[in-house]
C-alpha cells in the first residue's frame, strides 16, 4: 500500500509511473454501467438472500442520490450550503449567533427557554455528528455553546409577540413581486424564495466567503489551506449524506429479529446474519453512491472503478462501524438502535472476523477520531493501490490529496505529537487485515454450504493479492 511510504518519513508519497493490467473481474460481464433501479427496493426481507442485481450496485453514471425518499439537491456538484457547526447536518442560517441546522436551532432554544439540565453518560466530551446529537443532549448544548450559540439571543415570548406584530403590520401595504417560470404560466412569490450562495468546489486560488470569523475560534478546519478546507468541507457533506439508510429499509431488513425477539428470548444465529445480509447490502448502496460523488472517482475507467469498491467496501464498512461504536458498553449500535456486542457476533460464528472488527473500532475510539478524520479515512481507504488497477498513478494521485488533507486537519487540530498520522495511516493495514479475513469468511460460509446472498459474495469475495 503506497500510502505507508508516509510511515517512514512523514512525506507525501511519490507519484509511480502507472502499470497497466487488466483487472479480472466477474462484475465486469454483462455489467449495464448506465444506470439501474432503485437500490434498496430488491430485498427479500423473507429469506436470506438479496435478489438485488450487482447491475444495481455498480451503476457508475456520476453522482446520484442514494437517498431518494429523504435527500434533496445534488452532492456531486458542490456544496450549496455550509453544514452546522454543531452536528455537520445541513445548515439553515445563522441563529442564536452560530451557523447552524434547524435541529440544533429548535434544540438550543428549547434547552434555554426550559433552562434544561443534562448529564453526559459518556465522560462529557461526546463529538457530537448527527447520530450522536441524539444521544447525548449534554454535550449538543455544550458544543452549541462552544460554536458562539448566545442566551441573550432568545427573544423573550413578548418580544415574539412584539416582533410578529410589526412583520404583519410591515406585509399590509407591500404589493407581492411575482416573476414567471419560463417553462410554465406559473408565477412565484420572490419574498418566498430562500435564496442562499452556494460555496465552491474545493480548487486551488479560489475564494471563499466565509461566516465571522469568531464562529470558527475552536474550528481546525478553519485554520487549514483554503484549498484543502473545501476538500474536507465537500467530504464531510458526503459523509452525512450517506449516512444511514432509508428507515424503511432498515425496518424491512431488521423485521425477521424483530419479530423473532417479540416471540423468544434469543434470536436465532440464522435470522441474525440474515439481517445482517441484509442491512450489509444496505451500506454497500451507500458506499457505492458515496464514492460516485468523490472528485476523479468517475473519471477512472469503469474497471477500476469496480476494483476500487469491491477492494474497499468492507474496509469503509469497518470505518462506519467504528463510528458507531459505544466504548462504555462496547457496542456497535447501528442505524435502528440495535447495539451489538461482540459476544452477539461470535455467537454467530463470525469468530476472527468479528474480533478484529471490535478491535479496530476500539483502537479508533481510544484515538479520538473525530467525524472528519472518519471521513478522509474513508476517501483514503477508496483510493487505496489494488492488485488489477489500471491507472494506478492516478488513484495515487487522487489519495494523496486526501492524506494531504489528513496532515493539515491534524496540524491544525495540534495532533502534532506521537506521529499522529502515521498511527492514523497504521489503521490502514488493519482494515486489509480486516477485509481479508471478512472475504475469508464468506468463502467458508459458501464452502460450508451456508446462505449466503449471491450479491455479498460477488462484491466482497475478493481474489488474492498479487492475482
Amino acid at each position: 500500500m503506497s500510502v505507508l511510504a508516509v510511515l517512514s518519513d512523514g512525506t507525501m508519497p511519490p507519484h509511480p509511473d502507472s502499470n497497466h493490467h487488466h483487472p479480472q473481474s466477474s462484475l465486469v460481464d454483462g455489467m449495464n454501467l448506465s444506470g439501474g433501479s432503485g437500490p434498496y427496493h430488491h430485498l427479500d426481507t423473507a429469506g436470506g438472500n438479496s435478489t438485488c442485481s450487482t447491475d444495481d450496485l455498480y451503476s457508475l453514471d456520476g453522482c446520484s442520490d442514494a437517498k431518494r425518499k429523504k435527500g434533496s439537491g445534488v452532492a456531486g456538484k458542490s456544496i450549496e450550503e455550509e453544514l452546522c457547526r454543531i452536528c455537520g447536518d445541513r445548515a439553515s442560517g445563522y441563529h442564536y449567533n452560530a451557523l447552524s441546522c434547524e435541529g440544533c436551532k429548535g434544540f438550543f432554544r428549547r434547552s434555554i427557554t426550559k433552562t434544561a439540565s443534562y448529564v453526559c453518560k459518556y465522560g462529557g466530551n461526546c463529538e457530537m455528528d448527527m447520530w450522536m446529537r441524539r444521544k447525548c443532549q449534554a454535550c449538543r448544548l455544550r458544543r452549541c455553546r462552544e460554536v458562539g450559540m448566545k442566551e441573550e439571543c432568545l427573544l423573550s415570548e413578548d418580544q415574539c409577540k412584539a416582533r410578529d406584530a410589526r412583520r404583519k403590520a410591515k406585509a399590509r401595504p407591500m404589493v407581492k413581486k411575482e416573476v414567471a417560470s419560463p417553462d410554465s404560466n406559473e408565477s412565484v412569490e420572490i419574498s418566498n424564495l430562500d435564496i442562499k450562495p452556494p460555496l465552491p468546489l474545493s480548487s486551488a486560488g479560489s475564494s471563499v466567503s466565509s461566516p465571522p470569523a469568531e464562529s470558527f475560534d475552536d474550528d481546525p478546519m478553519s485554520q487549514m489551506p483554503e484549498h484543502y478546507r473545501n476538500v474536507l468541507k465537500n467530504l464531510m457533506f458526503l459523509q452525512a449524506k450517506f449516512e444511514f439508510p432509508d428507515e424503511q429499509d432498515i425496518a424491512e431488513a431488521t423485521e425477521e429479529i424483530v419479530m423473532e425477539s417479540d416471540r423468544k428470548p434469543e434470536v436465532s444465529a440464522e435470522s441474525f446474519l440474515n439481517s445482517m445480509a441484509r442491512m450489509t447490502v444496505l451500506i454497500t448502496h451507500l458506499i457505492v453512491e458515496f464514492a460516485k460523488c468523490l472528485r476523479g472517482f468517475t473519471e477512472l475507467n469503469k474497471d477500476d472503478q469496480i476494483v476500487l469498491l469491491k477492494a474497499a467496501s468492507s474496509e469503509v464498512m469497518a470505518i462506519r462501524a467504528a463510528r458507531c461504536y459505544d466504548i462504555e458498553t462496547k457496542a456497535i449500535v447501528f442505524a435502528n438502535g440495535q447495539p451489538i456486542t461482540v459476544e452477539n457476533m461470535l455467537a454467530t460464528g463470525l469468530g476472527e472476523y468479528a474480533e478484529q472488527v471490535y478491535k479496530f473500532c476500539h483502537n479508533m475510539t481510544v484515538m479520538q477520531t473525530d467525524n472528519a478524520e472518519y471521513a478522509l479515512m474513508t476517501a483514503i481507504s477508496i483510493f487505496c493501490e489494488r492488485p488489477g488497477l489500471e491507472d494506478k498513478a492516478r488513484v495515487e494521485q487522487l489519495q494523496t490529496e486526501y492524506v494531504e488533507t489528513l496532515q493539515h486537519y491534524q496540524i491544525a487540530k495540534k495532533r502534532r505529537g506521537g506521529g499522529a498520522l502515521a498511527k492514523f495511516l497504521t489503521r490502514l493495514s488493519d482494515l486489509r487485515s480486516i477485509s481479508a479475513e471478512h472475504s475469508s469468511l464468506l468463502m467458508d460460509l459458501q464452502k460450508a454450504g451456508s446462505s449466503v446472498p449471491a450479491l455479498m459474495t460477488e462484491v466482497f469475495i475478493l481474489p488474492p493479492e498479487g492475482s
